[in-house]
């Protein structure tokens, strides 16, 4: 028996020291095969666009395919449920926003209790966000807006896609005093349609999924929501010009590996990510939809987590937010 156990003993120690090299062996080696990126948002809205130039971009990096998957819905839950269950290897990707840190806080059935249970890989883009409104409503700029709707309470609703979406349109809201019904989408390339026809009357969402619409007069832009005004943007005043602070919410959107994806591989990825996030013809890209290049370290986006987290938290307990 002694003899037994010490041969069990070694196999064990054995198995140990190769499973070490393997990871090591595996981070060298990556990637061997297509990568596949999830991307809880649908086709054409500015998440899906970013990571499909990102995908294109680590292609040429990588010489290897990256595919970009959309699965929306449920407020990323379904993406998030995906990458759960993927093998740890590196090859699945979820392309997680901000946002999605409070899924959990606002969401019983949400398919993980805090978004650090991913490995973090790396922060792409922070998006600049805008307040857009449909071309036919009675007020031309954002203090007619809120006269209009002080004087009209429940008549207007607002349209919201990401939960980044609904809380910046709750607090700018609550700030102004004006009432509007929140009418949920997937994201902005369903939103936008019924924006510009008017079944819907504002929405607070990124600059590129409203930009192409406002130069075409389909829509009106009625701030945005930076500090500083928008150079895409130039002649639209910020929420802190008009006398409201800079809207808070977590607005970056960076990619996650599966639960115990080796840390070797993370850093790699990310350190790809950050390369091609450098290159000017990149920079350029992103700057004119409105999204700022981030890039850094598996370190630095578990602290964007935890703050955004948090963020969510005080969000909740402010507005005594329902649990759905």
């Amino acid at each position: 028996m002694k003899r037994l156990n010490g041969i069990l003993a070694a196999i064990g120690l054995a198995c140990a020291a190769f499973g070490q090299p393997a990871n090591a062996q595996e981070a060298a080696a990556f990637p061997a095969r297509p990568v596949t990126i999830i991307v809880p948002a649908p086709a054409g809205g500015p998440s899906d666009t970013v990571a499909r130039q990102l995908g294109q971009a680590l292609v040429t990096a990588w010489d290897r395919q990256v595919i970009v998957e959309n699965r929306p819905g449920a407020q990323g839950a379904i993406a998030a449920q995906a990458v759960l269950s993927a093998r740890p290897d590196g090859y699945t990707l979820l392309w997680g926003q901000g946002s999605m840190a409070g899924l959990p806080v606002v969401q019983k059935s949400a398919p993980y209790r805090s978004l650090s249970e991913f490995a973090p890989v790396v922060n792409v883009v922070q998006f600049s966000f805008a307040m857009f409104a449909n071309k036919d409503q009675p007020f031309k700029n954002f203090n007619e807006f809120v006269t209009y709707g002080k004087a009209n309470p429940g008549r207007l609703n607002c349209a919201t896609g990401p939960l980044s979406e609904y809380m910046v349109a709750t607090r700018v809201l609550e700030a102004v005093g004006v009432q509007a019904e929140r009418v949920p989408y997937k994201g902005g390339a369903q939103l936008m349609p019924d924006l510009i026809s008017g079944q819907v009357h504002i929405n607070f969402g990124p600059i590129l999924s409203g930009l192409p619409y406002v130069k075409a007069g389909r829509l009106k832009v009625l701030a945005t929501l930076s500090p500083q005004r928008s150079p895409l943007l130039p002649d639209v005043p910020t929420l802190v010009e008009l006398g409201l602070p800079a809207a808070s919410m977590s607005s970056w959107n960076g990619l996650f590996a599966p639960p115990g994806t080796p840390r070797e591989l993370t850093e790699k990825i990310a350190a790809a990510v950050t390369q091609v996030l450098k290159t000017p013809a990149m920079r350029a890209a992103l700057e004119q939809q409105g999204a700022e290049p981030l890039g850094g370290t598996p370190k630095q986006l578990a602290e964007a987590v935890n703050a955004a987290t948090g963020d969510w938290k005080d969000f909740v307990r402010a507005y005594a937010v329902p649990q759905e």
